[in-house]
């Protein structure tokens, strides 16, 4: 069955060190379009390991993705060596420019220095708790999106039922109004030019029946309306196919209803559904 683009997940796990936790939200999309925010050194040197985890569950959608990672203990911001090493330097030149800086100041300096000299990164311990809990989370969301589908499923079988049996009350009652347009159509033309052009009258009325006959529109709308009922019943994704569908189904009732303005009732109520139908269309992936 088709999932919905639409979800929300997040879980946490502990150890004794740090709390990570990873929340999910997805939109509609017509493609794939992953956010990454959030804890600087994961992002960065996990990125393409989170995109290519979240590539393998999803096709479509637009998601969001937020790692939280919180120590329990401070963590020490700055490798010492680093930083003595940077005080040594800036007192060394200090020295030969003969400035004279405060104890404050040089430790601003060589602070600033040893921090751009500091390498980010994350162990592996840390990194493959990360992508474990990723896909989890991927799996929850998953499951969310399935069961928001359900319901969307539900609704347009409903809506494509009601859709068929409109098109089969057309089809049930077409010959009978073709049949009162030729009368008409054959009494009007017999009161323009007399009782002698019955055959001109029975000509014209054969051009008026083809021109409002239906037959192809009607089979085209039931192949179109159980083609759809197939895609509801497949577990891949089915969005773009059936939007498409929705697009040709909307091309047959305008013209069905150019066709024959008489059933313009019931032709107005199958938009009616359709549209319903195509909003709701739009959130499957």
């Amino acid at each position: 069955m088709p999932y919905s683009m639409t979800g929300f997940a997040y879980k946490t796990v502990e150890s004794d060190e740090y709390e990570l936790t990873i929340r999910m939200k997805s939109l509609n999309g017509k493609g794939l379009d992953i956010s990454i925010k959030g804890n600087r050194d994961i992002v960065t040197f996990l990125e393409l390991d989170i995109r290519n985890i979240i590539r393998s569950f999803f096709e479509r959608g637009s998601i969001q993705i937020f790692i939280d990672l919180k120590f329990k203990k401070p963590k020490q911001l700055l490798n010492l060596e680093i930083l003595k090493n940077s005080v040594d330097t800036i007192k060394s030149i200090t020295k030969e420019l003969k400035l004279n800086l405060t104890d404050d100041k040089i430790y601003d300096l060589a602070s600033a220095t040893a921090s751009e000299m500091e390498e980010i990164g994350i162990d592996e311990k840390l990194k493959e708790k990360t992508l474990n809990l990723l896909k989890e989370v991927c799996e929850i969301l998953k499951l969310e999106r399935k069961k928001e589908g359900e319901l969307l499923i539900k609704d347009i079988k409903e809506r494509l039922d009601l859709m068929l049996k409109i098109v089969e009350k057309i089809d049930h009652d077409k010959d009978k109004i073709i049949e009162k347009a030729k009368e008409k159509a054959v009494e009007k033309i017999k009161e323009l030019l007399g009782e002698n052009s019955s055959e001109r009258a029975y000509i014209e009325a054969t051009i008026l029946a083809d021109k409002m006959d239906i037959t192809e529109e009607i089979v085209r709308l039931k192949s179109h309306i159980s083609r759809f009922k197939e895609l509801l019943n497949l577990d891949q994704p089915v969005g773009k196919k059936m939007d498409f569908l929705c697009q040709e189904m909307h091309r047959e009732i305008n013209t069905l209803g150019n066709k024959m303005p008489d059933f313009s009732e019931f032709t107005v109520e199958l938009k009616t559904q359709l549209d319903k139908i195509r909003q709701q269309v739009q959130n499957i992936e």
